[in-house]
């Protein structure tokens, strides 16, 4: 069992940190959702191909319309979601990530409460933040998580070394978390928020590349718009991590394919 697995980790660092960023949360706007395409378009083997991913989630506005955007392309994307978002702890996002998973997005692990550091905190601390994901995406429908992305990018070797997932972090980093909108911020601002994380993902981004993002944030929708038409544009397909890298292996750390 993935709990029996995480108790066996080496003793590590005793010391744990909080997280400084918190998810600035906005709870409006309405989500149709599309229905699943009947058959999934082949993939042509030569065809670039990227993953992109959403951190911090389920949020019951964005994370909801982002999947939709997705379907307009019949993309699909990996969402690693926090536990506390999805059981009702911290926030009532079990439906949502239901549907993501609904849609053919994949369902992975990135913490519980987002409070702890993986290179920084106990083994009780990290094995709850991992279990208590891990249980939470499989009963609200998410599947069996294969993947895992530590909190800030943050993990010790020993504990790479041992998980009983693919660690995956990325090679194209969005930094959207810097851009969200704030209440104040004139049409302007907002539109120059949006380009800029754009800009940081469009002159990175390349064959094989995994890019974070944050599916807690109105801009980072507004940017996701944006990124898959251009993506589209210029000849990618959008995959999830697991498509993209074959067959993870658990125990290995990937930044791309």
């Amino acid at each position: 069992m993935i709990l029996s697995l995480l108790l066996s980790f080496p003793a590590l660092l005793s010391g744990c940190q909080k997280n400084e960023s918190e998810a600035n949360e906005t709870e409006s706007g309405t989500a149709a959702p599309l229905p699943p395409n009947e058959e999934k378009p082949t993939l042509d083997p030569n065809q670039k191909r990227v993953a992109i991913t959403f951190d911090d989630g389920p949020h019951n506005v964005w994370t909801k319309q982002i999947v939709n955007e997705l379907g307009r392309y019949g993309y699909t994307a990996t969402f690693f979601v926090l536990g506390n978002r999805i059981d009702g702890t911290a926030y009532k996002g079990g439906d949502t990530m239901s549907f993501a998973a609904s849609q053919g997005h994949e369902i992975a692990i990135h913490g519980y409460t987002h409070e702890v550091y993986y290179n920084k905190c106990t083994n009780e601390e990290y094995n709850f933040e991992l279990s208590e994901t891990d249980k939470a995406i499989r009963n609200w429908g998410g599947g069996t998580p294969t993947l895992m992305r530590p909190i800030g990018g943050s993990i010790t070797t020993e504990r790479v070394d041992a998980c009983p997932y693919a660690v995956i972090k990325w090679d194209v980093d969005s930094e959207d978390w810097r851009y969200k909108y704030k209440s104040d911020d004139t049409e302007e601002a907002r539109k120059e928020k949006v380009d800029t994380i754009v800009q940081n993902v469009m002159s990175n981004v390349g064959d094989g590349s995994i890019i974070l993002l944050h599916d807690i944030y109105e801009s980072t929708y507004d940017a996701t718009r944006i990124i898959l038409e251009r993506l589209n544009a210029e000849g990618y397909a959008v995959v999830s991590v697991s498509e993209l890298l074959g067959e993870p292996v658990p125990g290995k750390l990937y930044y791309s394919n």
